[in-house]
């Protein structure tokens, strides 16, 4: 217990020094000329946040489905034909997850980029107000309800990183590729989870790359796989 406490604890010291840096450096950002070295400290900034945010990721009360931390999902208002997004359970939210009541708790928070505003979490609580949908998970009446929390609009593609195929077996040679879209199973139509997502950022004619882990499983400090609570 004192492990797992104290793991929390420097997991929480570091999702803080992450998100004062990003505030510190948005800010910076907005209050001088536009130069390379502010747009590559934005860069930086986000991608530590992301990287600090999704360190905090764990195994949600409610909603659960298999043991990964991180997994592909549909939040209310995008429909079957729709890709999934990159889902993960966080027990406290970041200060930059705006909550009428205080510091945000058991959020659910999705990955979202769009072409023209750039990278964003969607996420709600489960505190809110909550329905069963088709499938027997909880999640908000409409759409609307989700909350946005803008992190860059310099985000401008995302390419997702899978090592080998599915279907590869033990021994088969494995190569890193690249993807524009999730990687689908045909016969099953269900979507494979990327090791890595890569996103590129631009601004003017300037491109800068950041690779993030997505840490499927969760090891608790004292080796085991994480249990939720």
């Amino acid at each position: 217990m004192i492990e797992l406490l104290l793991a929390m604890a420097i997991g929480g010291m570091l999702l803080v020094g992450a998100v004062s840096l990003l505030v510190t450096v948005s800010q910076a950002w907005a209050n001088r000329p536009a130069t390379r070295d502010a747009f590559d400290a934005h860069v930086s900034g986000v991608a530590n946040f992301l990287h600090a945010t999704l360190e905090e990721a764990s195994l949600p009360q409610a909603n659960r489905t298999g043991n990964s931390v991180v997994d592909l999902q549909r939040p209310v208002g995008f429909s079957d034909s729709d890709e999934p997004l990159v889902h993960f359970y966080l027990r406290e939210a970041p200060p930059l997850f705006v909550w009428p009541n205080g510091v945000a708790t058991r959020v659910h928070t999705y990955l979202y980029f769009d072409d023209r505003e750039g990278l964003s979490f969607l996420w709600f609580s489960e505190l809110q107000e909550l329905e069963k949908n088709e499938k027997g998970k909880l999640e908000p009446e409409d759409e609307s309800d989700l909350r946005k929390t803008p992190i860059s609009s310099f985000c401008d593609e995302i390419f997702y990183c899978y090592y080998g195929d599915e279907d590869d077996k033990e021994g088969d040679i494995k190569e890193w590729k690249v993807e524009d879209d999730l990687e689908e199973n045909i016969q099953s139509g269900k979507f494979r989870i990327p090791a890595f997502i890569k996103l590129v950022f631009r601004w003017e004619e300037e491109d800068l790359e950041r690779t993030i882990t997505l840490a499927v499983e969760r090891i608790a400090p004292n080796g085991l796989e994480e249990d939720s609570f």
